[in-house]
């Protein structure tokens, strides 16, 4: 059961890898129309893809909250 949903959250971040910024950050915002793990993998990218000067070179969870603030989500 939990490898099935690794597998599958894996699959949704693969799927998210070649979108564009804006793209990710329309999935990320679209609470009714995507599902919330679809929507984690998006978010996933964007605090990958986002620069130091918002991060601060924090760790992942403190980056996702930073990104989450910079981009008003």
């Amino acid at each position: 059961m939990h490898r099935q949903r690794i597998l599958r959250f894996g699959l949704m971040i693969w799927q998210t890898h070649g979108l564009s910024h804006e793209q990710l950050l329309g999935i990320v915002k679209a609470r009714k129309r995507y599902s919330a793990h679809f929507r984690a993998a998006a978010l996933r990218h964007l605090v990958m893809d986002a620069p130091l000067s918002v991060t601060l070179g924090r760790p992942f969870a403190e980056r996702r909250r930073l990104v989450r603030q910079h981009y008003g989500i």
